[in-house]
C-alpha cells in the first residue's frame, strides 16, 4: 500500500513535491468504497484506492510518474551497475543552483504490517544519501543511512542495532559502488531482513506508461486458463465490445506476418531472430448476427480500443487480485471516458487494497460520485516555470459542489493557458 511519494529536483519539479494517499478526516463521503483502513486500531490514517493527476500537457505530470519509475528501477536493477555507469537523473535546470544539486526521491508504503520510509539523494555520477527506516507497533527503527563526505572522498554509514547483519552490513557497504543503491546490493547479498521492503518495489508496485504501451503477452498467457480466459471475456464486454470467446492460435514464424513497410534490414533481423520458432497469437471470437456462430477476428482487425483493452485486461485483473499498486500515465488513451469510469468505480468496489494513480485529462471524472475530494490532484507551472503539485482540497471545495466545472472555468488552476489565436490574420 502506498502511502505517499516524494521527489525533489528531478526534471520540470524543482522543490518537494509530494504525493499523499492518505484520506482526508474531513471528508466522510464514499468512506467505505473509495478508502480502507490501513492497520487495526486506526493507528494511521485511511488511504484512498484511488488518486487522479489533472493538468495540461508540460504540466509535470508524467514527470511525477517517470521519478517514481526510476526510483524502482534505481532499486530494482543498480546493483548491476558497472563502475563508470551514469544515472539517468536529470535535475531542473532552470536555474545555476538546481543544476549544481542533487535529485531526491522518498517513498512511505506498507507491507506486511509494517510501515516503511526509503530515501535517496543521487546525481548522474553517485548516490549521495540514502536512507531506511521502519516503524514495527509504530515505532521508529532507522536501519541504515549512508551519506557521501565529499571531504574524505567516501560514503560513511550507520546501522542501527535492529538492522542485522552484524561485520557483512559493512562489507556489503564496501561492495557497493558509487552509483549503486546500498539497499540493492545487501539484497543481492542475502540481506533477508530487506527482501519484503525489496519485493514491495518488484511485486506490489506496477508503472506503466499508457494502457497502449502494454504488451498483449501477458493477457495472452492468462488466457491459458479457461477460468481466467473467461474473467477476461467479462471484462472486455463490460465495454459492450460483444465477444464471446477469445482463442489462442500457434503457429510457425513466416516473414510475411511482418508489417508491409518495415525497413529492410530491421526486416531480416527479425526474421533471422526469429525463423523457425512458434508465435502465439490471439483470435477475438464474434457471433454471427444470423447463424449465431463463431466467428473469429484476428487482432490487426479489432480496433484500437478494443486492443488496448486486451493488453490491460490481464494487468488490470493481477493488480485487483495481489492488492498491487498501479500507476498508469494517460489512462484515457484509447479508452472511452465511460469505460475509465468503470475502471475507477469497479477498482473502489473491488474490496481490495489494490490502489490506482493516473493522469488524465477526461474531466468527467470530477464527479463526487465517483471520486471523493482528496483524490483529485492538479499539477501546473509556477512563475519559476517548475511543476507544482497540490490536491483540489487545498480550495475547501464544498460537498456536491461542481467540481469539473470549477475546473474547466480555472478556479482550482491545472488548466492550459492559451494565448488567443488569429486564424485569418486579422
Amino acid at each position: 500500500m502506498l502511502i505517499e511519494f516524494s521527489v525533489s529536483n528531478y526534471r520540470s519539479i524543482h522543490q518537494r513535491q509530494t504525493l499523499s494517499m492518505a484520506a482526508a478526516s474531513a471528508y466522510d463521503e464514499l468512506l467505505a468504497s473509495n478508502t480502507f483502513e490501513v492497520s487495526a486500531g486506526g493507528s494511521l490514517p485511511r488511504l484512498v484506492r484511488s488518486a487522479v493527476l489533472y493538468g495540461p500537457n508540460a504540466s509535470g505530470k508524467s514527470t511525477l510518474i517517470a521519478a517514481l519509475n526510476f526510483l524502482q528501477e534505481l532499486v530494482l536493477r543498480s546493483h548491476q551497475h558497472q563502475a563508470g555507469d551514469a544515472l539517468d537523473v536529470v535535475p531542473f535546470k532552470l536555474s545555476p543552483q538546481s543544476r549544481a544539486e542533487d535529485s531526491e526521491f522518498e517513498i512511505t508504503f506498507m507491507e506486511g504490517g509494517v510501515r516503511y520510509e526509503y530515501g535517496v539523494r543521487c546525481n548522474a555520477v553517485r548516490v549521495t544519501e540514502e536512507w531506511l527506516f521502519a516503524y514495527p507497533q509504530g515505532r521508529a527503527q532507522k536501519w541504515f543511512h549512508r551519506a557521501w563526505d565529499a571531504e574524505a572522498g567516501k560514503d560513511v554509514y550507520k546501522f542501527s542495532a535492529q538492522f542485522v547483519g552484524g561485520r557483512k552490513r559493512q562489507d556489503w557497504a564496501d561492495e557497493t559502488l558509487e552509483n549503486t543503491l546500498y539497499f540493492s546490493k545487501a539484497v543481492q547479498n542475502k540481506q533477508e531482513q530487506l527482501r519484503l521492503v525489496f519485493d514491495w518495489f518488484k511485486d506490489r508496485l506496477r508503472v506503466v506508461d499508457a494502457p497502449h504501451s502494454l504488451s498483449v503477452g501477458y493477457t495472452m498467457q492468462r488466457c491459458k486458463n479457461a477460468a481466467d480466459r473467461q474473467r477476461i471475456v467479462e471484462f472486455m464486454n463490460m465495454a459492450d465490445l460483444c465477444i464471446a470467446d477469445l482463442r489462442l492460435e500457434e503457429s510457425t514464424f513466416a516473414v510475411d506476418q511482418l508489417p508491409k513497410g518495415m525497413p529492410s534490414a530491421v526486416r531480416d533481423q527479425i526474421a533471422k531472430d526469429l525463423d523457425g520458432k512458434k508465435i502465439t497469437s490471439v483470435k477475438f471470437v464474434h457471433q454471427d448476427v444470423v447463424t449465431g456462430e463463431g466467428v473469429e477476428f484476428a487482432e490487426e482487425e479489432e480496433s484500437d480500443g478494443t486492443r488496448a483493452l486486451f493488453a490491460f485486461a490481464g494487468p488490470w485483473l493481477d493488480v485487483t487480485e495481489n492488492n498491487r499498486v498501479l500507476v498508469v500515465d494517460e489512462l484515457d488513451t484509447s479508452l472511452h471516458p465511460m469505460l475509465v469510469h468503470y475502471l475507477v468505480k469497479r477498482l473502489h468496489l473491488e474490496n481490495s487494497k489494490a490502489q490506482l494513480i493516473f493522469t488524465t485529462h477526461d474531466t468527467t471524472l470530477l464527479s463526487q460520485r465517483i471520486l471523493r475530494r482528496d483524490q483529485v490532484w492538479f499539477m501546473e507551472k509556477d512563475a519559476q516555470r517548475a511543476s507544482k503539485l497540490y490536491p483540489l482540497s487545498d480550495f475547501s471545495p464544498r460537498e456536491n459542489e461542481a467540481i469539473e466545472r470549477g475546473y474547466l472555468n480555472g478556479r482550482y488552476g491545472g488548466i492550459p493557458f492559451l494565448k488567443d489565436l488569429d486564424f485569418y490574420g486579422v
